[in-house]
């Protein structure tokens, strides 16, 4: 099993936890069910998953799987109020831990919001895949909501453009530059010039958080920021196996 850093727990695999999980087979990152309903549990070790044992609104199961060093919690329970509670102990357990909380009901989303989650979806209008966006490129997501001036909602924005670029087969990505990438340092403008065309940095946010969207060609690329990108799937991701992550060899979505 992956370190805890690297780790998205999912409370409940049912309808919305089962797509979840495989869409997240996809990324870098590991996933790790916790559930006691012996169905859903049998059904998640056949699909291979790793699975811990227990209602995860117990303290003391969040706290055997990771919870305290883990990246992301997302909790998919039919009950609301079950979210609610995993929510507010996972914020308690890891304040630095991006949460998502189903909320099967509008007006359960101000308390899970209050209660410290990131995000509330609701699984009537969001897909397994758009959760992994927001797992995975929480910073496109911040970067899109602050450039609505119109009459529309944030929301509404982003999803209108985000539906227009994967028609053109672009797409907005995020790339965090570590410590050892060759393009620390660099200005944007030579970031460009060894992309050869292959994507523009089109936002950048610092280590400290701040979200920078009227850049200037000088501005120089350190450790830790995350640069915001706009390109082609495919030329994002030839450029960040060779400027910003070492190759990996996978097998079905696993490191080897």
């Amino acid at each position: 099993m992956a370190p805890p850093q690297q780790r998205v727990i999912i409370c409940g695999f049912a309808h919305l936890g089962q797509a979840l999980a495989q869409q997240l087979q996809l990324t870098d990152l590991d996933v790790l069910i916790v559930e006691d309903q012996p169905d859903y549990l049998r059904l998640a070790r056949e699909m291979g998953y790793p699975t811990h044992r227990g209602n995860p609104t117990e303290e003391i199961v969040l706290q055997e799987a990771g919870i305290e060093q883990a990246h992301c919690l997302a909790t998919v329970l039919s009950d609301d109020a079950s979210n609610l509670f995993i929510t507010l102990t996972a914020r308690e357990l890891n304040p630095r831990l991006l949460i998502i909380a189903q909320g099967n009901l509008p007006e359960t989303e101000p308390s899970l919001r209050l209660a410290g989650a990131d995000y509330v979806v609701s699984p009537a209008s969001i897909s397994a895949q758009r959760m992994v966006h927001l797992i995975t490129r929480p910073h496109t997501l911040d970067f899109l909501d602050q450039q609505n001036d119109g009459p529309i909602s944030p929301k509404q924005n982003r999803t209108h453009l985000i539906e227009l670029l994967n028609q053109l087969n672009v797409q907005i990505d995020q790339l965090v530059i570590p410590g050892d990438s060759p393009l620390k340092g660099l200005s944007l403008e030579e970031v460009e010039s060894k992309a050869r065309g292959m994507l523009i940095v089109i936002a950048l946010r610092r280590v400290n958080g701040k979200l920078l969207t009227h850049l200037q060609p000088t501005l120089q690329i350190e450790a830790g920021d995350t640069a915001i990108v706009l390109g082609h799937q495919e030329d994002i991701s030839l450029f960040t196996r060779q400027y910003v992550q070492k190759t990996e060899m996978r097998y079905r979505g696993k490191r080897l």
